[in-house]
């Protein structure tokens, strides 16, 4: 990340001197290629330089950047006063791609010149109208699935009562999946196999995530809801980060002291996520009660004067149980699709809401059908 404050300082420094010089001045040509010579440092490790404005935080590659002092706040306020909230910086730019964008960003006028190697747009993670210039690929599905499965298992290896929540790397996955969506992508072909068990957990979070996304659409959800649904489906297990490894991976029957143990998840999970401050309020919701059951006989048993579980985390117990059983596990064959429905449709009564489960077989169907 030092890299990247660097190039941050150094570009914004370009930028200050264009504003109160000529655009020709000679200091500028120093900064930019000062500037350039990292960036193409930075280029060397990956394939973009993503910068983006999530709240008034700076996101660098879908991590929140830190003491960004006086350079990264005027970065931040001319975005913002562009109308632009994320700039990709690609492989291949030249110097005057480089200068063309500082001289763009020492003006007032709205928006960026466009340039091969610099995309911009904006991304409004706050609420569901996503407006971009540029596209995700939906050319490859499979390399796009996968490529949030690897971001979402980066959220959680990094999850520990000691560090802080990668919120700004939820709200991306979230983000990239109701853009999907909004290119009509079927809900057939996002949701993921499991490769293996050791990839079950992010997997697994990943399709719940996008199950209960495309549930909530369904039923018409939209915006600030809809994204936070997203973002608590992602996180509805992260209490099984703090049960034991071992216990989790058995292959073998459990104890009755090891099934304790993993029916407190829903509790670890909760408390972890209420402590976060910046976090929606439905995720330590959904985490405490995805396994409650509709009938109220689920775990773990709260008793707080027959109170029911929130209509998000029904939702959101729905697409668990189903993408529970779709997967393969250590002691079971993945079943199919229409198995799962049919399942499913056997063992409702109690455990869902009719009319939250009823929209979900017929959505199911539907997209079985096109």
């Amino acid at each position: 990340m030092e890299k990247a404050r660097r190039f941050l300082s150094l570009s914004m420094s370009a930028v200050s001197n264009c504003s109160l010089y000529s655009q020709e001045h000679s200091a500028i040509d120093d900064l930019a290629g000062e500037a350039l010579v990292v960036l193409h440092e930075i280029l060397e490790e990956t394939e973009s330089l993503e910068m983006m404005i999530v709240e008034n935080d700076l996101v660098v590659n879908r991590v929140p950047l830190r003491e960004i002092g006086l350079q990264g706040n005027n970065f931040i306020k001319r975005l913002k006063r562009k109308g632009i909230s994320r700039v990709d910086f690609l492989k291949g730019i030249t110097i005057s791609e480089l200068r063309l964008f500082i001289s763009n960003m020492a003006t007032a006028e709205e928006g960026l010149k466009p340039s091969p190697h610099i995309r911009s747009g904006i991304v409004d993670v706050r609420i569901g109208g996503l407006k971009l210039d540029f596209d995700l690929n939906m050319d490859d599905l499979a390399g796009f699935t996968s490529g949030q499965t690897d971001m979402v298992k980066e959220v959680y290896t990094g999850i520990s009562p000691f560090k802080r929540l990668n919120i700004a790397g939820l709200e991306e996955i979230v983000v990239n999946f109701i853009i999907t969506f909004r290119k009509e992508v079927g809900i057939l072909k996002l949701i993921s196999p499991v490769k293996s068990y050791s990839e079950y957990t992010y997997t697994h979070a990943m399709n719940v995530a996008v199950l209960s996304m495309f549930q909530a659409q369904s039923l018409n959800i939209r915006d600030d809801l809809l994204r936070d649904i997203g973002i608590a489906a992602l996180l509805h297990d992260v209490g099984k980060l703090f049960v034991a490894k071992e216990t989790l991976e058995k292959k073998a029957a459990l104890t009755g002291e090891e099934w304790k143990e993993i029916k407190l998840h829903p509790v670890y999970g909760a408390r972890y996520l209420g402590k976060i401050d910046e976090l929606t309020r439905l995720a330590p919701i959904v985490a405490i009660e995805h396994h409650m059951r509709y009938d109220g006989h689920g775990y773990p048993k709260m008793n707080i004067n027959g109170k029911k579980q929130h209509c998000c985390s029904q939702i959101v117990a729905i697409s668990d149980f189903f993408d529970a059983l779709r997967s393969r596990r250590p002691y079971r064959r993945a079943l199919e699709i229409k198995e799962v429905l049919t399942l499913m449709k056997t063992e409702a009564e109690g455990l869902f809401s009719p009319f939250l489960f009823n929209n979900f077989i017929r959505a199911m169907h539907k997209a079985m059908s096109e």
